[in-house]
């Protein structure tokens, strides 16, 4: 459960900077590109954790877990492919000056980031869940696997940033993570990502 729960926490990360990447030769690298992406990517982890904690309570089981993160890896790797029609079309609707900027990225970021952020976001709760022994340590577990998964954004921003993006481009940062995720995610399922 930790590996997946690191991996999750870089993939957040680490789509937000390869986000930011990806509208900026549509829309540019302002703060307020910038500002829709971070509170994007907040509105759907928070969205995330709320719907993470539902379906655990209704399915406590590892495939379950599992699948979200399938799902999130899946969208993660459309987001480079749909991602450029999508600017383009939301570029030449609202314009790219003034209030276009606001509206058409934000557009463009909800609908490319935040389904597999939201999905993300579902792990951290599920992984809780899944994890607890008993209601005398759930702080402490519940305490573990967030820090795990914070010290694993800190590693997704750093390794985005001055890594991937640089090196390999924005298309493959978001093919990198959603691979990352899915391997993660089937060891998980089998059990073997304790």
């Amino acid at each position: 459960m930790r590996p997946l729960v690191f991996v999750v926490g870089a993939s957040s990360l680490g789509t937000e900077i390869a986000a930011a990447r990806l509208v900026a030769p549509h829309f540019g690298a302002s703060t307020v590109i910038w500002a829709n992406t971070i509170a994007t990517v907040l509105l759907a982890l928070s969205l995330g954790y709320w719907l993470g904690g539902v379906l655990a309570d209704r399915s406590p089981e590892r495939r379950g877990l599992a699948r979200l993160v399938i799902a999130a890896a899946a969208l993660l790797a459309l987001v480079p492919f749909a991602g450029p029609p999508l600017l383009d079309a939301a570029a030449d609707a609202v314009g790219t000056a003034g209030t276009g900027e606001v509206v058409g990225s934000l557009l463009a970021i909800v609908v490319l980031v935040a389904p597999p952020v939201l999905l993300l976001g579902c792990v951290a709760p599920y992984a809780v869940r899944l994890t607890v022994p008993d209601v005398e340590s759930a702080g402490a577990t519940a305490g573990g696997l967030y820090a795990l998964s914070t010290v694993g954004s800190l590693l997704g921003v750093w390794l985005s940033a001055l890594v991937l993006v640089p090196f390999l481009g924005t298309r493959l940062t978001f093919l990198a993570f959603a691979a990352a995720l899915a391997a993660v995610a089937l060891l998980s399922a089998r059990g073997d990502g304790s």
